[in-house]
């Protein structure tokens, strides 16, 4: 399964590459390879591009058949320079010529640069530095002013999305434009989600683990995913998820466990360069 963005096929399943130790992510991201994982999230802030790269080298795969997501941090915004130096600097690191998709980090409101870095981004695009442009943790009003400064709209919104974060704003709102919603944190990891009644019943009611559950919904709905990893069971469980048709009632039990209007941090306050 998989979602055409900007003439580049975006894949159901990522592997997020986080905050995790360079040694750890060279680690998973060979194992993902080797699995048949042919797409990955990064950015300049987690330190991870450059065991990405030595991963996808050292695998003697064709970069052509994977799809690489790097992100602008906030101090990067606003200038072309500024902009596409930074994507030349997570390019250098992760040992390839382009981006599949390039994302601002975070929108920070406050500093009224999303609009001109996006549109900075399409400039990076236009020079075959990135083949995609799209959003992260982005409200629809970020989004429509974005569409309104540079006539164009994101490829895809990265959302923190799971039952207990609906995001129905959003979700309602992706559903008229031409804006892909690609879902992180779908688990919940730490909070209990996947341990709780609901999914476990509903799991085993559906033949498949708690997480399969969850993520299945997601791509269900038509949302591709980005999911983290500690282990080969984890990556290979995340991999081999499939669109989940709940039935309606069974849907509405996970939509009334939403508890949060919003992410955590909230986007629209969330200050982070």
């Amino acid at each position: 399964m998989s979602q055409h963005v900007t003439g580049t096929a975006l894949p159901a399943i990522t592997l997020g590459t986080g905050l995790r130790p360079p040694q750890d992510v060279y680690r998973l991201v060979s194992w993902a390879l080797d699995m048949g994982y042919r797409s990955f999230d990064t950015a300049a802030l987690y330190g991870t591009e450059s065991a990405i790269g030595r991963a996808i080298r050292d695998s003697g795969i064709d970069r052509r058949e994977l799809f690489i997501t790097v992100k602008v941090r906030g101090n990067e915004y606003g200038s072309r320079e500024r902009v596409h130096q930074a994507i030349e600097r997570s390019l250098d690191a992760l040992d390839t010529n382009f981006a599949d998709m390039v994302v601002p980090h975070w929108p920070l409101p406050m500093l009224r640069a999303l609009p001109s870095t996006f549109a900075q981004m399409l400039g990076a695009r236009a020079e075959g530095l990135v083949r995609g442009v799209g959003l992260s943790n982005a409200s629809s009003a970020m989004v429509r002013a974005v569409r309104t400064e540079t006539g164009e709209w994101p490829a895809l919104n990265q959302l923190h999305l799971s039952p207990i974060v609906g995001q129905a704003d959003f979700t309602r709102f992706a559903g008229t434009v031409p804006v892909k919603i690609q879902a992180y944190r779908v688990l919940e990891s730490g909070s209990g989600l996947m341990q709780s009644r609901v999914i476990s019943e509903l799991a085993k009611q559906y033949g498949c683990s708690p997480a399969q559950l969850l993520i299945g919904w997601q791509l269900y709905r038509g949302h591709s995913v980005v999911l983290g990893a500690s282990t080969q069971e984890q990556l290979r469980t995340n991999l081999d998820s499939r669109p989940l048709q709940l039935a309606p009632a069974d849907g509405h039990r996970l939509s009334r466990l939403d508890r949060f209007s919003l992410a955590k941090p909230d986007p629209v306050t969330h200050f982070e360069l």
